[in-house]
């Protein structure tokens, strides 16, 4: 297999083009047709075709073995393949994976169109078929030293992930990550790093006794030392970047790398750097912030704390009754942090929510920031953690790398989805500063395969360390790219991880004729089930729907007209989910469903139309019940088959009939302690 060269090293490290040679072009019949090929299969109708391209994984790994060097000889002969201390090995092995095979069986039937839980599915066979593949060959992808091959691959991964959201492949950057939380911790490692350089910038020149000028959110030019505390941490990300190349560029380097490593939060730490600022400038600011829609994966907790930020200095945005960021409430909290001086690192919005597979409106975020910089002088880092939602980007796409308009897509998936809205916000994830996507969620991918992207590429040099015994082999094209281990926080990562995500999107295109077409399939099941079940005859249970999704994940929950405090509607939800999940023992529900729990302050304005309809208390009560909140039940629809039932099986009917007896069985074991309490 051929690789093509890199164009030399410049001052912007190029990007790879076409790494891997293309082996086909990508298929061209009908995605509805080729749909049937993509995956095993409920019933493993495939079968035949992955245990064919296993075994000549299988064989063709085996046949480089044996034709590596083979004037070395055989180091295990066949005699000592018949020795008894050699059988009784291969006994233990056989007997040992025959017990892992049986315990296996009691997993999560994820394949199954009867799971409609958690954001999980059957992978491709490409991605299974490609993982199996480079897994025999264990490269480990933190430097091309130890992956020549899957380095590379990797590097196109994310070069088709940042054309997928509309990325300037010659200007961004990307790589794999083990899931989104790394992914997620690297866009604030950076956002954080780029934030607080114009800091060190302006103390390196004085150590270096330089002068700089920088460009300021409103256009502006100043120079850097004439500026404030805060004008220093309200620069634009591009900009602090061309302060950095100018910096790097106006001493010699070891002389500008001492000067950085002295005024830098990443060398200093945070408990020096507070004293230093202080001294320095006088009036500290207030500890800078990150904002935060409500509804944001509970990793970024995880994420401040660990970068020493703090979880305190989240600032939680309301979402509306759609779940999607309020860009009114966030231009009032940038209002109000301005006026009290405090920085705003970055703000976090979300392409397709953990619980309900809500899409931030990021084109009207963007404009916040926007309005921010031209009347208050205020800017920050935007993140868009799609790492569910992203791949449905590849919904925007025609093959021939046109973009598809809202209508188009309506009449390809025949309902209404997806809105005008909800288009644009795809269209703008290209002016994020950086994008999160896990690829073994949307992407079917087998574990783990996260991804981080970057607008910037320059922004890398942030965070950039190099160990010497990984240092990238002088002379080499494009080495700096190669060696991912420099620019990244994971040290050892998964070769086979990058191939099954490169093989997947080889057979299904980021377009309409792979990836697009297998997400549109997903959401049309789901809005066929959200329909289903608000026509369904549950008397006397009634069932209260969330929103229609932005993408497929279906919200309800379930009432009884005896239920007369949010306790006991939760106590019954809490039930059905029991008899609807694989929590208990043995438990072997005919459909699998998870649920969540909807609290304060974080649903404060969306609870308002659910809390109406459910009618047991108020927003005030509910706000009392603090952590209790209001349990919600979540069908997550990643069967791209449930809108067209085959010919034995309705899932959508056989669902409802389900949840039916589910109520039932749930309302037996509450009611009694419900009665018990009224007598």
């Amino acid at each position: 297999m051929a690789f093509s060269l890199h164009r030399p090293y410049q001052n912007h490290p190029p990007r790879t083009h076409k790494l891997i040679s293309e082996v086909t072009d990508p298929q061209t019949s009908q995605p509805s047709e080729a749909l049937r090929a993509w995956f095993l299969g409920p019933h493993a109708e495939n079968g035949d075709l992955l245990e064919r391209l296993v075994t000549e994984a299988l064989r063709d790994h085996i046949f480089w073995r044996r034709n590596y060097h083979p004037e070395d000889g055989i180091t295990i002969r066949e005699t000592e393949r018949r020795k008894p201390g050699y059988e009784d090995a291969v006994s233990t092995l056989t007997q040992e994976l025959m017990g892992l095979l049986a315990e296996l069986k009691r997993g999560v039937p994820f394949f199954s169109a009867r799971y409609k839980a958690h954001m999980l599915s059957e992978q491709t066979i490409a991605a299974q078929v490609g993982y199996f593949a480079t897994m025999l060959y264990n490269p480990n992808n933190v430097s091309i030293e130890a992956s020549p091959v899957t380095s590379r691959i990797e590097l196109e991964v994310a070069e088709q992930l940042a054309r997928m959201i509309g990325y300037n492949p010659e200007t961004s950057w990307g790589h794999l990550t083990s899931g989104g939380t790394v992914a997620n911790f690297e866009a604030l490692w950076i956002a954080r790093n780029v934030f607080y350089f114009p800091l060190a910038a302006a103390g390196a020149i004085r150590d270096l006794q330089v002068d700089l000028p920088v460009t300021l959110p409103s256009g502006d030019v100043a120079r850097l030392d004439s500026l404030s505390l805060q004008e220093l941490l309200n620069i634009r990300t591009s900009d602090a970047l061309d302060l950095w190349h100018a910096l790097w560029n106006s001493a010699p380097r070891h002389a500008v790398a001492r000067a950085l490593d002295d005024h830098s939060l990443s060398t200093v730490g945070y408990q020096d750097y507070g004293r230093r600022l202080a001294l320095d400038y006088g009036d500290p600011l207030p500890a800078s912030v990150v904002l935060v829609a409500a509804t944001a994966h509970y990793s970024w907790e995880k994420i401040t704390r660990a970068l020493g930020i703090g979880s305190n200095q989240i600032v939680h945005i309301p979402v509306d009754s759609n779940f999607r960021l309020d860009t009114t409430a966030l231009w009032q909290q940038i209002e109000s942090l301005t006026r009290r001086r405090v920085p705003i690192m970055a703000c976090i919005t979300v392409c397709g929510t953990t619980e309900e597979s809500a899409v931030d409106q990021l084109d009207d975020i963007i404009a916040v920031r926007d309005r921010a910089e031209s009347e208050l002088g205020v800017t920050f880092h935007i993140h868009s953690d799609a790492c569910y939602g992203g791949y449905a980007a590849s919904v925007t796409w025609n093959a021939d790398g046109t973009r598809r308009t809202a209508a188009e897509i309506r009449a390809d998936v025949g309902g209404e989805w997806p809105t005008d809205n909800w288009v644009r916000a795809m269209l703008a994830l290209p002016r994020a500063d950086s994008v999160t996507i896990d690829p073994h969620k949307l992407g079917y991918i087998p574990y783990p395969a996260g991804a981080f992207l970057l607008k910037e590429r320059r922004a890398r040099e942030l965070v950039a360390v190099t160990p010497p015994y990984l240092e990238p082999t002088a002379g080499l094209d494009s080495a700096q790219d190669l060696f991912l281990g420099r620019f990244i926080f994971e040290g050892s990562k998964p070769g086979a991880a990058a191939a099954a995500v490169w093989l997947s999107h080889k057979v299904l295109p980021l377009d309409v004729r792979g990836y697009g077409y297998l997400i549109q399939r997903t959401v049309a099941g789901a809005y066929q089930l959200h329909e289903a079940l608000r026509v369904a005859q549950l008397e006397p249970f009634r069932i209260i729907l969330l929103p229609q999704p932005d993408i497929n994940i279906v919200c309800y929950l379930l009432h009884h007209a005896s239920l007369t405090t949010l306790s006991e509607v939760n106590a019954l939800n809490e039930a059905i989910y029991a008899h609807m999940s694989m929590g208990r023992p043995g438990a072997t529900p005919e459909y699998i469903i998870s649920r969540t729990r909807f609290q304060s302050p974080m649903y404060d304005v969306a609870i308002g139309p659910t809390l109406r309809e459910l009618d047991v208390c108020s927003e005030e009560q509910w706000r009392a019940a603090g952590m209790e909140g209001l349990v919600v039940l979540r069908s997550t629809i990643m069967d791209p088959h449930l809108a067209t039932p085959g010919p034995t099986a309705d899932h959508i009917s056989g669902f409802t009939s389900a949840l039916r007896r589910a109520c039932e069985a749930a309302y037996a074991e509450v009611s009694d302690p419900i009665q018990s309490g009224n007598r």
